[in-house]
């Protein structure tokens, strides 16, 4: 077992209920609700000195303020209940992932009477982005633009356009969403993009588990991909392929039981997935991916142990993020036979595991465990194991800072030929060409000072800056890691963030230094894009295709 593996299992399998923050069940004296009161702000503020700019007047007149009623469907408590703080916290969450707003927040106002006033205060991101993009990372170069409107008319639902090339690839894609379709909590989301080799339709129809105390939801889903697909090999594409895939998924979930402190769900579904691959000219022989066919039942189990903590600083700048310190397990897995539509009988299954432990205010670490794969006739079939740690430290030595510490691994056992383990520049080793390194294993460790300026420039962005180090190896199916295969990097960075946007996401420029040889004839590597360089976990298998999961 790889050390990070090794760290998760310690930390899940640990007790952390001295250590979690109280999920604050409904307490017997609450006060009850009076009333609900929405404040709202425009995207500029006139009461905050040099916001009242003729120019922030006028954009404020252009915006349209989310509608009142798309905030108060988002509240999961109503006027006369007893003050519960988990369903304040609950509806925090649910209006900050609405993405219309830049703050969102819920106060007690105390009355007369002893109630209490719920105020929720809630301030508009600015929706409608022209996006362009142009940089480059891991060797590569992109350009993109287009036009999004995140909030039509002030209803909450979204709609794109988007043309983006990189490297040899041009797609043009459009898009759009509505969170409470036909004003239901059903949300319908769908995209259609097309390249120079085929096109992509994703339609997803889903009514989620909006809060713990939901009692049902379900999910449906269908996908249909035609295109060119590749291998890679050394920073570049060794073999390509043509693809056509289609997937349909549905499924259905009950909450067992009452216990909002550890809420449990079940569901059942139906899966399925048919894919088919064509050589072309430039198919190396041995590489093409072999033709598969799965359809049958499926069944999942899921628990989540609330211990929400909010903090600021850590994935993006300013904006409030979510963090669940408490234990969240959710299963899935099926029999996908001949009799149901199969080209073989097949058993598919997906296990995953994540827990938090409190270091003290604003310092946390966040572990989590993976295994999915498929079995047929007593054999593997696409196994992958992750495992990933993460620890934040924040501290406000000579500034505001974050210190941010990952480690993953990523096993596979008899991948599917189109599925590769690789770590680059577009993984998390930025000082790398963009798929550098494939194996059937990987391990990958990054340690990231994130420092964040105090200025708000102009009244539109943050500045920040990183010191960071990323060291990371693969090896083939089978065979071991060891420290000569380790490829380490070193750097510095910029980070921007627009605090007028929805999100409150980073733009990153990065000038990172090899010190061990890898593809490429530069040890300099220059990345610029939007988002952190690595994720949270499975960095190093964004390029597997894992068994489905849980929809819900």
């Amino acid at each position: 077992m790889t050390s990070a593996a090794a760290a998760a299992a310690i930390l899940l399998l640990s007790a952390s209920s001295a250590t979690a923050l109280p999920s604050s069940p409904e307490p017997s004296g609450a006060p009850a609700v009076g009333n609900i009161r929405v404040e709202q702000t425009n995207v500029f503020d006139p009461r905050v000195p040099g916001e009242d700019w003729w120019i922030f007047r006028v954009a404020n007149k252009i915006h349209v303020l989310t509608r009142e009623s798309v905030i108060r469907r988002e509240i999961l408590f109503n006027a006369g209940e007893p003050w519960d703080d988990l369903k304040v916290i609950e509806s925090e969450r649910n209006l900050r992932a609405n993405g219309s707003f830049r703050r969102a927040e819920i106060v007690k106002a105390l009355r007369p009477d002893g109630s209490v006033d719920a105020v929720v205060r809630a301030q508009d991101a600015w929706t409608t982005n022209p996006r362009f993009s142009i940089g480059t990372e891991g060797g590569e170069s992109f350009l993109s633009y287009g036009l999004v409107e995140d909030n039509l008319l002030g209803y909450g639902k979204s709609v794109g356009f988007e043309h983006a090339q990189k490297g040899p690839r041009i797609s043009n894609a459009f898009s759009y969403g509505d969170p409470r379709f036909l004003g239901s909590r059903l949300g319908l989301n769908g995209s259609y993009s097309r390249t120079q080799n085929g096109d992509q339709i994703d339609v997803d129809l889903a009514r989620p588990f909006y809060s713990l105390d939901a009692d049902h939801a379900l999910g449906l889903g269908w996908t249909r991909t035609l295109g060119d697909a590749s291998i890679v090999r050394d920073g570049a594409e060794s073999s390509k392929y043509h693809k056509r895939t289609r997937q349909a998924d549905g499924a259905y979930g009950l909450r067992l039981g009452g216990n909002r402190d550890f809420v449990q769900r079940a569901e059942a579904g139906w899966y399925t997935e048919k894919l088919q691959y064509q050589p072309t000219s430039d198919t190396v022989e041995g590489t093409l991916p072999a033709n598969r066919e799965l359809s049958g039942p499926t069944l999942g189990y899921s628990w989540v142990h609330p211990r929400y903590v909010k903090e600021t600083n850590f994935n993006g700048m300013e904006r409030i993020e979510d963090f669940n310190l408490g234990n969240e397990l959710r299963t899935r897995g099926g029999f996908m036979g001949t009799a149901t539509g199969s080209d073989i009988d097949r058993w598919i299954f997906n296990v995953s595991d994540q827990q938090g432990l409190s270091l003290g205010p604003g310092r946390f670490m966040l572990a989590g465990v993976g295994i999915s794969g498929r079995a047929a006739g007593g054999r593997w079939e696409n196994g992958l194991f992750t495992a990933a740690l993460n620890a934040f430290w924040k501290t406000h030595w000579t500034r505001e800072r974050t210190l941010v510490f990952h480690a993953e691994g990523s096993s596979g056992r008899f991948l599917d030929r189109e599925n590769q383990i690789v770590l680059g520049g577009n993984s998390g080793l930025r000082g790398y060409k963009n798929d550098s390194f494939v194996g059937g294993k990987a391990v990958l460790f990054n340690l990231e000072d994130r420092f964040f300026f105090d200025r708000e420039w102009f009244h539109l962005m943050r500045l920040g800056g990183v010191l960071f180090v990323d060291s990371g190896a693969t090896a083939a199916e089978g065979s071991g890691l060891s420290w000569a295969r380790f490829k380490t990097d070193l750097g510095a960075g910029l980070r921007l963030s627009s605090t007028r946007s929805r999100s409150g996401g980073v733009a990153r420029i990065d000038v990172a230094y090899a010190l061990n040889g890898g593809p490429g004839g530069s040890r300099v590597v220059v990345s610029i894009r939007g988002g952190q360089a690595f994720s949270f976990f499975a960095s190093s298998a964004q390029r597997v295709a894992a068994s489905p999961g849980s929809r819900l």
